[in-house]
């Protein structure tokens, strides 16, 4: 069973929105110093949905080539439609990947339950890796409740996980439910109140760039120092906050800013056209970056 700190790998851009493989590569050793638990690429950070099947292929070929075994990769395959999904279910195997995530198929949201199970179904047939369902109604129009989930787990035993970035049910009624090896992860990073009660762990966009400050939170409250644990709550949350925010005026384009901060040279992210931040705003994240001693 998976736990921990998962991050959610972005893909940077060059300016012509081909996908930047140098930057890539940085960012997979950047988070290898972090000693993060393992990578989620081709998410909704990963912007899988934004690329062609060709540049997922690509985009988790880097990913993995450049992890090296240092630490799992779990490579996002779901698609709007099945045989696609299974495709790149099955290249995700070939290369290495140490699971599969799996979101429901998009778009076409009026699908019933029925299709859903067969569609993971099709893709546990043809790809022996552990499965992490994407829960993710915002984005896919479809929600795996907890109970529904269980069906597909008592259907499809290579179901090992759950990411539930926006769940229709509450995060406690995932842990109940599922068995034991079904590792349940948030999208969100206020786990201080959820790691002890059996949360896995956390994949989560707004942290990606202090990834040094979602472990040491992680870690702590595994070996149940809950007072370093509140401490670095508070950061990671203050993180969050300004993130959140800063995100709601400007757009995707906030993780960009975040990552140079770092000194990672982001280009350009989302893929497509985003206005650049205005000083004030990059000036606001650098001062809480220093805030939370994350700069000097």
């Amino acid at each position: 069973m998976e736990k921990g700190v998962l991050i959610p790998v972005i893909t940077p851009f060059h300016e012509d929105s081909s996908v930047d493989e140098e930057t890539l590569r940085q960012l997979v050793d950047f988070y290898f110093t972090a000693k993060v638990h393992g990578l989620f690429a081709l998410g909704s950070s990963g912007q899988g949905p934004a690329l062609s099947e060709a540049e997922r292929r690509s985009v988790a070929e880097i990913v993995i080539d450049q992890a090296t075994g240092r630490t799992p990769v779990i490579i996002h395959v779901g698609c709007a439609d099945t045989p696609t999904t299974v495709a790149l279910a099955k290249h995700a195997n070939e290369i290495g990947a140490a699971a599969i995530g799996v979101i429901p198929p998009y778009y076409y949201n009026d699908a019933p339950p029925s299709a859903i199970l067969e569609h993971y179904r099709k893709v546990a047939e043809a790809c022996p890796l552990p499965i992490y369902i994407y829960e993710n109604p915002k984005y896919c129009g479809i929600s795996i409740s907890p109970d529904f989930g269980v069906t597909l787990k008592k259907e499809v035993s290579t179901i090992k996980g759950i990411k539930v970035s926006y769940g229709d049910g509450a995060m406690e009624d995932y842990v109940k439910l599922f068995p034991e090896d079904v590792s349940v992860f948030t999208g969100n990073a206020d786990i201080f109140g959820l790691v002890p009660f059996g949360i896995a762990g956390m994949i989560n966009p707004p942290t990606s760039s202090v990834p040094e400050l979602t472990v040491a939170l992680y870690e702590a409250l595994e070996a149940k120092d809950y007072a370093k644990g509140a401490e670095l709550q508070a950061k990671v949350t203050q993180i969050t906050q300004m993130f959140i925010s800063t995100q709601k005026k400007y757009g995707r384009g906030t993780i960009a800013e975040t990552f140079r901060l770092r000194g990672l040279p982001v280009k350009r992210f989302p893929r497509w056209e985003t206005a650049p931040l205005p000083e004030e705003a990059i000036e606001g994240m650098r001062t809480v970056y220093r805030d939370v001693g994350i700069l000097d």
